[in-house]
C-alpha cells in the first residue's frame, strides 16, 4: 500500500510551478493507491486561484484516486467574521472548484480515508483569545470527531485507515505552535479512533512521529507546502506512506532545485500494525 501525501500547494503568489511539477512527475512514474492533498489550495480563496488549482487536481486525480481537505487560506473568513455572517459562504469557492464534500470519505481496496474540515475561519470553533491565531488557527468539534470515528470504524477490516485535516495535530518543531484550538483535547481522541495515520499540512515543515496517549496510538503525517513558504528555509517536500499487513512507515522527499526532482529521505517514523485490525486500539 503506497500514499502519496502533499499539501499547501498555494496557488497565487507562493505558487512554485517547479515543486508541483516536480510532484506531478513523482506521481506519474510510480504506483499509488491514493493522494492525499491536505489543504491550502489557495493563497488567498480568490477565483482564479481555484481555477489554477482545479486544472492541477485534475491532473493528480490521472495518477491516483485523490482525497482533498480545505484549508484555511481556502476559507473566506470575511462573509463571517467573529461568527457573524453567512457560514456556507466560508467555502463557496472550494465547493464549486476543489470538492462539494469538505469532509469526504474516500475508499479503494485495502484503504479507507476519511476527511475532517478544520478550517472554521474566524468561527468560535478555531476562535482563541489570542489575535494571532485569528483566521489562522484550526478546529475539531467534539461531533466532528465522533463521526470521523463512526466513519472509519466502518473500513474493512484489514484496511489502512487514514484521517486528513489539514492543521497540523502535532505542535510544530520550528513555528512552536498548535495548529488546532485545544489540541489535546484533540490528541486525546485521535488515540481512542481506530485510526492508523492522521495527514496534516499547514505548518509548512515535513514531520512525522507516533503520537501515544492514554493506551492509543497513530502515526502523525505532516507534509511541508509545495509552495515558496517553506519554514526555515527548508526545502519543499512531500510525503510518501508506505504500509505491509505490520508496519506502516512514514518517508519525506525533498526537491532538488538542481534536478526538478524530489528525491527519497530516510524514514521519519514507522508504526507497528496489528494484524487483522478491527476496531479502536
Amino acid at each position: 500500500m503506497r500514499v502519496l501525501h502533499l499539501s499547501d500547494i498555494h496557488c497565487g503568489h507562493p505558487f512554485v510551478q517547479a515543486h508541483v511539477d516536480g510532484a506531478l512527475a513523482l506521481a506519474r512514474q510510480s504506483t499509488w493507491n491514493a493522494i492525499v492533498l491536505s489543504g491550502d489550495f489557495s493563497q488567498r480563496a480568490r477565483l482564479h486561484e481555484f481555477e489554477a488549482a482545479r486544472e492541477l487536481l485534475a491532473q493528480f486525480r490521472e495518477c491516483a484516486p485523490i482525497i482533498t481537505v480545505p484549508g484555511n487560506h481556502d476559507t473566506a473568513w470575511w462573509h463571517a467574521p467573529f461568527g457573524f455572517g453567512d457560514l456556507s459562504r466560508l467555502h463557496e469557492r472550494y465547493r464549486s472548484y476543489i470538492n462539494e464534500d469538505t469532509a469526504p470519505t474516500v475508499q479503494v481496496p485495502g484503504l479507507t480515508m476519511v476527511g475532517l474540515n478544520s478550517s472554521w475561519g474566524t468561527f468560535p470553533e478555531a476562535l482563541t483569545w489570542y489575535p494571532r491565531d485569528w483566521r489562522v488557527k484550526g478546529g475539531l468539534t467534539d461531533a466532528q470527531l465522533r463521526d470521523a470515528a463512526s466513519r472509519l470504524a466502518q473500513a474493512p477490516s484489514g484496511d489502512l485507515r487514514l484521517l486528513v485535516v489539514h492543521h497540523n495535530v502535532v505542535r510544530g518543531r520550528l513555528s512552536k505552535r498548535w495548529g488546532l484550538k485545544q489540541p489535546y483535547r484533540v490528541l486525546d481522541t485521535l488515540s481512542s479512533m481506530p485510526v492508523d495515520v492522521v495527514c496534516t499540512g499547514h505548518d509548512h515543515e515535513e514531520r512525522a512521529e507516533v503520537v501515544e496517549r492514554h493506551g492509543g496510538r497513530f502515526l502523525v503525517s505532516a507534509a511541508n507546502t509545495l509552495s515558496s513558504r517553506m519554514r526555515g528555509h527548508r526545502p519543499s517536500a512531500l510525503n510518501v506512506i508506505e504500509a505491509t499487513p505490520t508496519e506502516i512507515t512514514v518517508r519525506a522527499w525533498t526537491f532538488d532545485e538542481t534536478t526538478g526532482q524530489f528525491n527519497a529521505g530516510p524514514t521519519m517514523s514507522s508504526l507497528s500494525r496489528p494484524t487483522p485490525l478491527i476496531g479502536p486500539r
